[in-house]
């Protein structure tokens, strides 16, 4: 038999890299790669480093194989971690760095090397700087500026210094996240993102380097959905797209005031784009949390609560949503009303003839009129009619309600006065305006004179739409000195509708989608719900910021939703025997709450290095792997592993052929050894697939 031959492989590789130099974005290293057969066969594979030219990576291939010839497999590992050594040995641009370059070149005046700077994402702008194109900040390799960090203004076009990047730092604080929820019946609304490595996940996702940022660097959002899923599990998914790439954008360190704006930010961008999308009566509660060093910063809208819970049995409350009755006033402006704890736009079949005065839309609605009749003699007649319905005076149950309504009567006979010496058809295009029902496909297209279908595509559609709101608004101008707030009112609507017609649609999902629409919210602060807020703000995306430092031995419950409601002593006592189990807690607070559909999520502060010591009370995070005593284990596991069949059910099974026969189907000639084994050993535990004996010991 031939003898096996050793296979040797020296090649030049390429690949692309993040910091460009003057040579291009390629970088070239030596590839060295052996199949050895003495004294055993073995794979030996040693890389060189990453070279700018292709020649120098030819040279390394040349000295490794030279190195392998003359001192075998331990040389060439040894010349390939010298030469990386060797390579890696060039000036960072870091402060102390740079002082000392300056010193050698007043001493010397040697031009230097080109600099490198810190961090990553750094492309090649010209033959003399770097460029980091998120930030937009330039970094001079070379000439005058040398070592400087540089942005361009925007109005004189030239180039200013600008500090040093932040340096990221390691903070010494730990985080674990833990989210749960719990579905009842119905339909799951909420939704839980989980990043604890942003860098790990900007890098993989979305190719964004965040090598700035300090490290722990987490995220967490929570979003709980209003009406239907589709808004929160939107947001859900496009969470991480809107964060990275503002934080990106900022090389220099984050001040806290900032993040609190980023986060507000990225709640707005959302918001953004629900409200355009086909899904855009739905809506949703959202919390997001970001976590960089020792600084948790918190942005929220909607049913919300922070708390800190301690594990001394303490707690501190953070932020709280707007409670509902706290916008009353607001809400009242903008034609919404509030019955119970529910928020509603549109009257229905309970409300009273002063719900139906205060949710009116206009003053027409209010007095019930219709613009053919209008004179000044009608007005007074209906204005009498209405008047004995919603006198404060005539009411015993709800009189302040009554007395908001004839005040609004009041306000609507002064707009329409005002009105009957005006053109009549300007009036009666104004009526017809404030009376469509701009948020459905078919009110919006009979306002505009365009076609109602359905479509995905609707560019021409909302082209057409724009025209023919611009010829409205037109009409309406003569107006304007007259009833000011109507004509604005009416020209909110005109683009409402355009924005109707704009949003794609099917002819499947549409009438789902405008059903949600007469549905009442418990909030008046949340993401989409657009027919909620347009032309009429009854609710607003109005997100409140807050952050903390991180201390050691706390958690921190993030609520949304129904389990908002819950209290601090709720918290702190459902949770008691679970302080160091971020997950556990989270569950045990969503089963303290009845709602169909809850969620919670709790973090967990420690200080670095003591996740596994026992601080606090309660069970260990995560159940060890080596355990002793028993451990039991079904017969299926057993017979597929490596032990003889015969001696484990001799070891675990007693006597009888039935339980022989329950675990595995043998020949009788087989069963018979393993009975004849199985006699000489009783057993004292059973086995939990086939009730036979078990003996007392550790099985693996």
């Amino acid at each position: 038999m031939p003898e096996k031959q050793d296979i040797i492989q020296v090649s030049v590789k390429a690949e692309e890299s993040d910091i460009i130099t003057e040579s291009g974005s390629q970088k070239y290293f030596a590839d060295f790669h052996a199949l050895l057969t003495k004294p055993s066969c073995r794979e030996v594979s040693v890389q060189g480093p990453r070279r700018d030219n292709k020649a120098e990576a030819i040279r390394d291939c040349e000295l490794l194989r030279k190195t392998f010839d003359n001192e075998g497999e331990l040389g060439v590992k040894r010349m390939g971690e010298s030469l990386r050594n060797k390579a890696s040995d060039m000036p960072v641009a870091t402060p102390e760095v740079l002082e000392g370059i300056y010193n050698a070149m007043r001493q010397s005046q040697v031009a230097p090397e080109r600099l490198i700077p810190p961090g990553e994402g750094w492309v090649r702008f010209n033959d003399e700087m770097l460029w980091e194109p998120r930030s937009e900040v330039y970094f001079a390799q070379k000439g005058n500026q040398m070592g400087k960090y540089l942005m361009k203004d925007a109005k004189s076009n030239q180039f200013e210094s600008v500090d040093t990047p932040h340096q990221s730092a390691e903070a010494a604080v730990s985080v674990r996240a833990g989210g749960t929820n719990i579905l009842r019946q119905g339909n799951k609304l909420d939704r839980t993102v989980l990043l604890p490595e942003l860098k790990k996940i900007a890098r993989l996702t979305l190719k964004f380097p965040l090598s700035f940022l300090d490290s722990p660097a987490s995220a967490f959002a929570l979003f709980q959905g209003i009406r239907s899923a589709e808004a929160a599990d939107w947001c859900a998914k496009n969470f991480h797209s809107k964060l990275i790439p503002l934080l990106a954008k900022k090389i220099h360190s984050w001040k806290t005031e900032e993040l609190q704006k980023l986060l507000d930010r990225v709640l707005t961008d959302l918001d953004a784009e629900v409200i355009k999308s086909p899904h855009a009566f739905s809506g949703s509660s959202a919390v997001l949390a970001l976590l960089l060093g020792d600084r948790l910063v918190i942005s929220a809208v909607g049913q919300f609560r922070v708390v800190l819970l301690f594990d001394d049995g303490s707690s501190r409350e953070l932020m709280r949503g707007t409670d509902l009755h706290s916008d009353a006033e607001r809400i009242e402006e903008a034609r919404g009303h509030i019955r119970k704890d529910s928020l509603i736009r549109l009257p229905d079949a309970d409300s009273n003839d002063a719900e139906k005065v205060l949710m009116a839309r206009n003053p027409f609605q209010v007095l019930q009129m219709e613009p053919q009749a209008l004179d000044e003699k009608q007005v007074r007649t209906q204005y009498r009619k209405m008047a004995l319905k919603v006198h404060p005076d005539k009411q015993t149950e709800d009189a302040e309600s009554f007395k908001k309504a004839f005040a609004r009567l009041d306000g609507a006979k002064e707009v329409l006065e005002s009105l009957c010496g005006a053109d009549s058809t300007a009036v009666a295009d104004l009526h017809q305006v404030l009376q469509a029902e701009v948020h459905t496909r078919e009110g919006a297209a009979q306002l505009l004179s365009v076609d109602a279908a359905p479509m995905t595509e609707t560019e021409q559609l909302a082209e057409d739409a724009a025209k023919s709101s611009r010829r409205g608004i037109k009409k309406l101008e003569k107006l304007e000195h007259l009833v000011k707030a109507e004509y604005d009112l009416a020209v909110a609507t005109y683009r409402e509708a355009v924005e109707t017609l704009r949003r794609p649609a099917s002819k499947e999902a549409l009438p789902r989608q405008e059903a949600l629409r007469l549905q009442s919210l418990s909030m008046s602060r949340a993401l989409g719900v657009r027919d909620m807020r347009f032309p009429a703000p009854v609710v607003v995306m109005r997100p409140e910021s807050v952050s903390w430092q991180v201390q050691r031995g706390t958690r921190v419950a993030l609520l949304c939703g129904a389990t908002a409601a819950l209290t601090d002593q709720q918290l702190t006592k459902s949770s008691a025997a679970f302080k160091r189990c971020p997950r556990a807690s989270a569950l045990r607070w969503c089963q303290e709450m009845s709602g169909n559909s809850v969620m919670a999520a709790c973090l967990r502060c420690e200080t670095k290095g003591e996740e596994g010591q026992g601080h606090g009370t309660g069970p260990p995070a995560k159940k060890q792997k080596t355990q002793q005593g028993l451990r039991w284990c079904t017969w299926a596991h057993l017979s597929r592993s490596w032990w003889p069949q015969e001696e484990v059910a001799a070891s675990l099974c007693d006597t009888s052929s039935s339980s022989i026969s329950s675990c595995v189907s043998w020949t009788p000639r087989r069963a018979a050894r393993v009975r004849r084994a199985a006699a000489a050993r009783p057993r004292r535990r059973r086995c939990r697939c086939c009730s036979g004996s078990m003996r007392n010991q550790t099985v693996s």
